[in-house]
């Protein structure tokens, strides 16, 4: 046998030792789908990969609440305040998110929270009254824009529910517009400018998410989010004098319930798990 034969033999061998070795470990190695491994060991897999992007959108109702009220005639008279309140509301927001790993998440969110009637009465001595009492009945229209950064620790996944918390904090914008301030005692009548506001705001989150499918999340929670103050314009009466320079509605909370769905970008991703 000639030397180039034997090197032609013994190349042969080598090759098929390296494929068969090849083979050898491919078959030493599982690989996790979600459902167990591939090559049917019975050994505990790593956690899926499970970040990246998603996108998101809800509705909800919005169930706002005031602290307080106030306009320059408080620093001069005993006012009382028999009622504030800013009704119920839908709302519709969308959102950018990123999931870290499987515990943790952020997203930026923004939301229209609707057209909301406000409601507030008081009433203060005045002996220039035919009752001796001044009394103000307010109404306005209230539209308001909230924009947060959220933060989410998804505690755990049970038969694909996730309860989670988190919180946010960002902006909320108000906008007061067709105040009218009715004085029945002395007959009078004023209307309110249209007003927009801006604040710090912030919420604390708390719900439940089920996985649909791998990319596809329904989302019920709750939100309880601390607004800030919303204001009116100059408040002229109907004779054309101004009577005072708005009316404040201070401390504005809401508890808000939200229904969503959040659509991943990514997929969980098989990972490679060697058996020893």
């Amino acid at each position: 046998m000639n030397s180039n034969r034997r090197s032609c033999l013994l190349g042969a061998a080598l090759g098929t030792a390296f494929v068969l070795g090849l083979a050898g470990n491919a078959m030493a190695d599982g690989e996790y789908y979600g459902g167990g491994l591939k090559g049917g060991y019975d050994v505990p897999p790593p956690p899926p990969s499970d970040r990246g992007l998603y996108f998101k959108a809800y509705v909800g109702q919005a169930n706002p609440d005031v602290g307080n009220i106030w306009t320059e005639a408080y620093d001069t008279n005993t006012f009382s305040v028999f009622h504030k309140d800013i009704k119920s509301s839908p709302l519709y927001g969308l959102g950018i998110g990123y999931k870290r790993n499987h515990w943790l998440r952020f997203d930026l969110t923004g939301e229209y929270r609707g057209d909301a009637v406000f409601l507030g009465q008081d009433r203060a001595p005045n002996a220039g009254s035919d009752t001796g009492l001044q009394t103000n009945e307010y109404t306005a229209d209230i539209r308001s824009w909230l924009g947060l950064a959220n933060a989410y620790w998804d505690i755990c996944t049970w038969h694909g529910f996730t309860p989670y918390v988190g919180a946010g904090i960002g902006f909320a914008t108000f906008t007061v517009d067709g105040l009218k301030d009715v004085n029945v005692p002395v007959n009078g009548v004023a209307f309110g400018a249209t007003n927009t506001s801006t604040n710090f705001a912030w919420a604390i989150h708390a719900g439940v998410a089920y996985d649909v499918t791998d990319r596809f999340v329904v989302d019920l929670a709750y939100r309880y989010a601390d607004l800030g103050d919303a204001k009116s314009g100059v408040v002229t009466a109907y004779d054309g004098t101004d009577q005072y320079s708005g009316l404040h509605i201070r401390d504005i909370t809401s508890n808000d319930l939200l229904l969503g769905v959040r659509y991943k970008l990514h997929r969980e991703q098989p990972v490679m798990y060697a058996v020893k």
